[in-house]
């Protein structure tokens, strides 16, 4: 990862940028470049939040490892800006027949297909068996 420190502001910002896309494209490649639903797209975002306070908590705050999570928070953030346009294109009827809601937390969200292909529940607050998912509804209000 490329330092920052002593860099001014202008370039300071070019590297970090150049490190946002660097991980939103790391992402896209592992796990295609939308998120199926804002709620995924919420979920992700929460996760590396909940990454990043992790590290905030520690008694010794390690530099590279926050710059790390808060890299990834932001290339979350960017590919949610970059998601809404797709959304608009699929559709409201589109995302909801393909996409599946934790009925029990209200939080959780997965595409059918990858809900089809686990063995038991990816929600972490929830039992673990498939029987809170439904379809998605009223998502864009």
């Amino acid at each position: 990862m490329r330092r920052i420190e002593g860099l001014d502001r202008v370039q300071q910002t070019k590297v970090t940028a150049d490190l946002l896309i660097k991980e939103l494209n790391r992402a896209n490649r592992m796990y295609g470049t939308s998120f199926a639903s804002p709620h995924e797209g919420y979920a992700v975002m929460l996760e590396e939040l909940d990454e990043l306070f992790e590290e905030i908590r520690q008694k010794r705050l390690d530099k590279k490892r926050l710059r790390e999570e808060a890299i990834q928070v932001g290339a979350m953030a960017m590919k949610f800006i970059m998601s809404i346009d797709h959304w608009a294109k699929v559709g409201k009827k589109s995302i909801e027949a393909s996409c599946r809601k934790c009925r029990q937390c209200e939080f959780a969200s997965i595409t059918a297909e990858k809900l089809a292909e686990l063995k038991s529940d990816p929600c972490d607050s929830c039992d673990d068996d498939l029987c809170n998912w439904s379809n998605i509804t009223d998502i864009w209000r």
